[in-house]
């Protein structure tokens, strides 16, 4: 699929979108603003995918409905970690990480990493091995 243009970077939100602490502390923001149940999930799709059509992105997270993956990538888009880019034709845009959604790729490294390090110990108990 061709994109037609450049990936936009919208806006941030204000100061004032935020809670007092999230507004103040820098790791509490990025709480705030990837936390919840789907966005690290929407932002791994497209990590691991590059840019998506909406139903593409509904297909990689199958536990997600629609209204939570629209909602979702408009919360993203605000942050300035999606942007929406209009394709060839108007009804194929696609979804895609700005510069500072593609930023996280270390952190979701780490993640990774500490995901596996969770899964051992559980793998150890359930096959009776010990570290």
């Amino acid at each position: 699929m061709s994109i037609s243009r450049e990936l936009a970077t919208p806006a941030a939100p204000t100061e004032t979108a935020f809670p007092e602490a999230a507004a103040t502390c820098p790791v509490e923001r990025a709480i705030w603003i990837i936390g919840g149940r789907w966005k690290l999930l929407v932002i791994r799709a497209l990590m691991l995918g590059g840019p998506q059509r909406y139903n593409d992105i509904l297909r990689a997270i199958p536990q997600i409905s629609a209204k939570e993956l629209t909602r979702n990538l408009r919360e993203l888009e605000t942050a300035g970690l999606v942007a929406r880019q209009a394709a060839d034709s108007a009804d194929r845009s696609a979804y895609g990480l700005t510069d500072l959604g593609a930023s996280l790729h270390p952190a979701f490294k780490l993640l990774g990493e500490f995901g596996q390090a969770l899964a051992r110990p559980r793998a150890a108990a359930s096959t009776g091995e010990r570290d």
